[in-house]
């Protein structure tokens, strides 16, 4: 069977526990005297073989508030793990990220708190998540989470960041939870239709995302609020065609080996000039998207698609366009015949000026701009500082990302 393929391929070896469970508690050590506590998919029992870091989190009194652990906080955790290769990181407040013999170890500090709705901090509810995975999923029910996990990454639907607003591991574990196995998953998915509503607890407020999955430790929240209409739609696609044609491709999707250019396409290539986080620098990257799309559309060329990826301190953003070839001169529509003062001002502002058979004034203008390139990259507007480095028309794309990009349809779409 295909599952039994794929566990078998996921399912972490006990050599591999070991070395992370004895990295755990050397940390863990380190941090002797503080509320330090081993969370995460490791502590669940839900990791994947190769792809987990460890997740440990620290836990001050609720007393000292958001601003001491935004400011104190990481100090704190550097009296202690100073030794280990760190660098700092950043979320809702910084957080340490080591590495530890070849392993990640990211040290996050928290507050203290007594239940899930009391959270201050998104990591707060982090250890009542723990437990509710810990005390809810039997062992082969964890394997049914790796399952799901495996099949949502390789169609492209894991992560809550920004970058690709889809399904997070606790998403995945709740899931699990609520309908009992990988397939009555993807069996219950074929039949969503958005607002997708799964009651794993009474909600405390209205959503209005298009898959909601009330947090059982805090119902105030949607745990699947992260979740796009694309993602879902993705999500439930993948399942209908797993459950008809079972493939290793959903798992382990393989690498598009050539594609085709349609249309025109241009790629502009920026350099980040400084840290940030990864979900600011992503939403930036797709608002800058956003406007190289209005600005184009807004020039006369037709827009098929758009696209960006990461690779380092690099960004590259791919434009599709039905072709950059347009003509000098578009039509520019005026106001109706009764708008007198908007008339008037059409007429002062305006050439080759004309009545049309709906009543409204026309006029034949020359484009301002007619070079796309020129166009997106006047639509550039990060915060973050960048600098382009360079931009070309693709002929043979080579990279793995460009080749995506232009395939579209994925290996698992078939």
């Amino acid at each position: 069977m295909i599952e039994e393929e794929v566990l078998r391929r996921i399912k972490p070896t006990p050599d591999e526990e070991a070395k992370l469970r004895n990295v755990a508690e050397r940390v863990l050590k380190d941090l002797e005297g503080l509320d330090a506590s081993l969370e995460g998919s490791f502590a669940k029992g839900t990791w994947l073989r190769g792809e987990v870091d460890l997740d440990v989190f620290v836990f001050f009194p609720k007393s000292y508030g958001r601003d001491w652990l935004k400011e104190n906080g990481i100090k704190v955790l550097l009296e202690r793990l100073s030794k280990y290769k760190y660098t700092i990181s950043y979320a809702d407040h910084p957080y340490l990220t080591l590495e530890v013999d070849g392993v990640t170890v990211e040290v996050v500090p928290g507050l203290k708190v007594e239940s899930g709705t009391e959270a201050m901090t998104p990591v707060d509810r982090t250890p009542f998540h723990t437990r509710f995975v810990i005390s809810n999923l039997t062992e082969e029910q964890k394997d049914e989470v790796r399952l799901l996990k495996k099949f949502m990454k390789g169609i492209g639907v894991y992560g809550a960041e920004i970058k690709v607003k889809g399904f997070s591991g606790y998403v995945a574990e709740l899931l699990v939870y609520f309908y009992g196995s990988f397939r009555n998953v993807l069996s219950a998915a074929t039949g969503w239709k958005p607002p997708v509503k799964i009651p794993t607890a009474k909600p405390l407020k209205e959503f209005t995302e298009p898959l909601v999955i009330p947090d059982p430790v805090d119902p105030r929240r949607n745990a699947a609020s992260a979740v796009s209409i694309k993602r879902l739609a993705e999500f439930v696609v993948a399942s209908n065609l797993y459950l008809k044609r079972p493939s290793l491709d959903f798992f382990f999707p393989p690498e598009v080996e050539r594609a085709e250019v349609r249309g025109d396409v241009f790629l502009i290539r920026l350099k980040l000039l400084e840290q940030a986080v990864e979900d600011v620098i992503w939403g930036q990257i797709f608002r800058n998207l956003d406007s190289i799309r209005t600005s184009l559309i807004q020039a006369g060329f037709r827009v098929l698609d758009l696209g960006a990826w990461v690779r380092d301190d690099e960004i590259f953003m791919a434009v599709q366009l039905e072709s950059k070839d347009i003509g000098q001169w578009y039509l520019n529509e005026g106001p109706p015949f009764y708008e007198w003062k908007n008339v008037e001002d059409f007429l002062a502002k305006n050439d080759y000026v004309w009545v049309g058979e709906n009543g409204r004034l026309y006029s034949i203008k020359k484009r301002k701009n007619s070079d796309p390139i020129a166009v997106a990259l006047n639509a550039l507007k990060f915060k973050t500082r960048v600098e382009v480095l360079g931009y070309e028309w693709v002929t043979a794309p080579t990279s793995p990302e460009l080749k995506r990009f232009l395939a579209k349809r994925p290996p698992w779409l078939k």
